[in-house]
């Protein structure tokens, strides 16, 4: 089926046929019921879409290609949900991994270091004053260049979101828009509420509406102040923590403020146990690392 394929009307999906959605990306069809479709997407899940014509036809992976049971299961047969995660157990699991804490040389060179240099080169090149010189001699495509730079340079933001990311950015038409949005969510004038809403529809308007990339740069530019939001990591850690994170896909405001209780949260309990992050940078890479020991992922290629 030829995936670049369009109508106007509603294609009359059948089991296993393939199809791309324009949030949740490629997925085969499992079940028709009425007006909806169950679909399991290659990185989202089962999820049970409206029919509508935002739903294109895709070629899958391979012709060999087949879904796990785990992800082909019907809603009857799906998995018990985990428990939530432990507080304490993630502490000892982060102490484990890391004996002196946020003192040891080990935790700095694995979790901090990174995060502070891709911090530097973003005050040093886009601090407020030589944001303003590039902005007001028209240098919007650098500002871009840098921005890629900032984010190619972490681990916080997945392989294929920095494709997407950059994809959107090498369109010419986007470099001044971008630009200024950007100069808005780290150094404009209003609450943060309607900067950070701002720059939200912006990556939505060009195709890069990810968590990641919308909180990235002022999570950077604040030495953690304004938490990242990596989804799958801070839902777990809201569980340990029974913090409720009000969690939707699309970058919004409510979750994003709730983003930062959790923070406060877990730089409380962190503090209580006698570890003593050095910035918010640190919590997040607490987070981030603990969660992954327990899991058995940290430290493996994504």
């Amino acid at each position: 089926m030829n995936a670049t394929l369009e109508s106007k009307t509603l294609i009359k999906w059948k089991p296993t046929n393939w199809i791309e959605h324009s949030k949740f990306g490629v997925g085969q069809v499992s079940e028709i019921r009425e007006d909806k479709l169950d679909i399991d997407f290659l990185n989202h899940g089962r999820r049970t879409i409206l029919k509508s014509t935002e739903l294109k036809p895709s070629a899958g992976p391979s012709p060999a290609f087949k879904f796990t049971r785990a992800a082909g299961m019907s809603r009857m047969e799906r998995a018990p949900r985990r428990p939530p995660l432990d507080f304490d157990h993630l502490v000892s699991c982060f102490i484990r991994r890391f004996p002196d804490g946020f003192e040891g040389q080990d935790f700095h060179d694995a979790e901090r270091r990174y995060k502070e240099d891709a911090a530097g080169v973003l005050k040093d090149k886009l601090g407020k004053e030589a944001f303003e010189n590039l902005l007001r001699d028209g240098h919007h495509t650098e500002i871009c260049e840098i921005a890629k730079h900032v984010l190619r340079s972490t681990n916080l933001v997945s392989r294929i979101e920095k494709v997407k990311f950059s994809s959107a950015l090498d369109n010419v038409s986007n470099h001044e828009r971008f630009a200024k949005a950007l100069y808005n969510l780290l150094y404009g004038s209003v609450e943060m509420e309607g900067r950070f809403t701002t720059f939200c529809s912006l990556l939505s308007e060009i195709g890069a509406s990810k968590w990641t990339v919308a909180t990235c740069y002022q999570f950077l530019a604040s030495d953690g102040k304004w938490m990242f939001m990596k989804p799958a990591v801070m839902k777990c850690m809201a569980e340990s923590l029974k913090v409720s994170l009000n969690y939707k896909t699309e970058p919004n405001w409510l979750t994003y403020s709730k983003l930062q209780e959790l923070a406060d949260r877990v730089d409380l309990e962190l503090q209580s146990r006698k570890l003593t992050p050095h910035s918010r940078i640190d919590v997040q890479g607490f987070i981030w690392a603990s969660i992954g020991i327990e899991e058995g992922t940290y430290g493996k290629a994504e």
